[in-house]
């Protein structure tokens, strides 16, 4: 292990903050050393509120982390999402000046640094800039234009921007905590590092994760993300319903919601009952497992439907072929594929994470996504920047110098 690299990759969430510690080595192989989780304190809906508790819970993940790894670590790459995400359409466009007019990678950085010369509001930032295609002169969709012959290069990309003050605040916890924020991530692009193929974002994929405080929504299509957004609802809005209507606090809510909760109705049968436990001295409740379904389903509806109308809105043009993909511990309720189906009017599936070295099966589920897709993307990147060094001393091909270089750009 001297000589691999030691990553950290922390996913602070409305109800769990996880933390997972991986190694790469020097042919790019990526084992996970530690992976760890805490109940959450002091974040509400993806916002922190309160930096003392969160900070406690920061601290307490990290510490059993280390001690699993059996390593420090000095830094950390932060995932980020919620409704404060905004994805912006741009384009980049720039002359080629050479005289072969041969494009090269200071021509495409030029032209990104164009499509990202748009003024944001004080209180917004950018965190990514995804690259979707170039053109060449007349010649569109082009995937790789380095050594094209052109006389103008435009790039398209989707500018992701997010909250500054929630942004500071997530990284003021993690630098409190002793850690170096090493980069901001979507969580919507980690959760498609390690569950979506490359021919899911070809066949164009929706990926969402319904997370406890909020759902976080990205959209592929012809290999390119074309949409990234989020709502303020999600596994805790269900709860708070079920605890008003049932008149149950919330942690009694939550547990006849994971195990007797469905939220499509169609799918429950009408004879099947369940029992409400008794509370503060009240009596046990017998009520019928379609009627507790009748209260989740408007609430998971609502969501589903606000993401889709948000895509609506964009005028996003693609083909979804790979349907929708459902990742976070919400994607985990009964019959929430059919629900997506039936409101997207496509094919729903629950996305698992890829199997990774050194990961135990039990962590091959919806709701570590996020947390696995910071480390992978990190991995893939720290792998294509090494592979770009050695190949200095040797040609490369035309595809394996533009691996290293794209790597960079998302």
């Amino acid at each position: 292990m001297a000589s691999d690299r030691i990553m950290m990759g922390l996913d602070i969430g409305s109800s769990w903050t996880r933390a997972v510690i991986g190694s790469v080595g020097r042919e790019g192989n990526l084992m996970i050393d530690a992976l760890c989780e805490k109940p959450t304190e002091g974040v509400r809906s993806g916002t922190i509120v309160n930096i003392e508790q969160t900070l406690r819970t920061i601290n307490s993940v990290i510490s059993d982390a280390e001690l699993q790894a059996g390593c420090e670590v000095h830094s950390a790459i932060l995932g980020v999402g919620g409704d404060h995400i905004q994805g912006i359409q741009s384009v980049g466009v720039v002359g080629i000046n050479s005289k072969e007019q041969e494009i090269k990678k200071d021509d495409i950085y030029r032209s990104l640094d164009v499509a990202r010369a748009r003024e944001l509001p004080q209180d917004r930032e950018f965190l990514h800039t995804l690259v979707q295609d170039f053109q060449v002169d007349s010649r569109s969709g082009i995937k790789d234009p380095i050594d094209m012959l052109g006389r103008r290069l435009e790039s398209r990309v989707l500018l992701i921007t997010g909250s500054s003050s929630i942004c500071q605040n997530q990284r003021k916890c993690v630098q409190r905590a002793g850690l170096q924020v090493q980069r901001l991530m979507l969580q919507s692009v980690a959760d498609s590092e390690v569950v979506l193929s490359s021919e899911d974002k070809e066949m164009g994929t929706i990926i969402i994760n319904i997370g406890y405080g909020t759902t976080n929504m990205i959209a592929y299509s012809g290999g390119s993300p074309i949409y990234a957004g989020g709502v303020a609802f999600g596994g805790d809005s269900i709860t708070s319903d079920l605890s008003y209507i049932l008149n149950k606090p919330k942690q009694v809510a939550e547990q006849i919601k994971c195990q007797s909760g469905s939220c499509y109705v169609p799918s429950v049968n009408p004879d099947d009952m369940i029992i409400i436990p008794q509370v503060g001295g009240l009596p046990s409740i017998k009520m019928p497992k379609r009627a507790l379904a009748e209260i989740i389903e408007p609430r998971m509806a609502e969501i589903f439907t606000l993401l889709s109308m948000e895509l609506e809105k964009c005028e996003t043009k693609g083909n979804f072929g790979g349907g929708i993909v459902l990742v976070g511990g919400g994607s985990l309720l009964s019959g929430v594929t059919d629900l997506a189906s039936e409101i997207f009017r496509l094919p729903a599936r629950i996305g698992f994470p890829e199997a990774i070295g050194g990961l135990d099966r039990s962590y091959i589920d919806p709701r570590y996504s996020t947390v696995l897709g910071l480390l992978k993307s990190e991995a893939k990147k720290l792998s294509n920047q090494g592979s770009q060094g050695t190949r200095k001393e040797e040609k490369s091909s035309f595809g394996s110098k533009l691996k290293g270089f794209f790597g960079k750009l998302f």
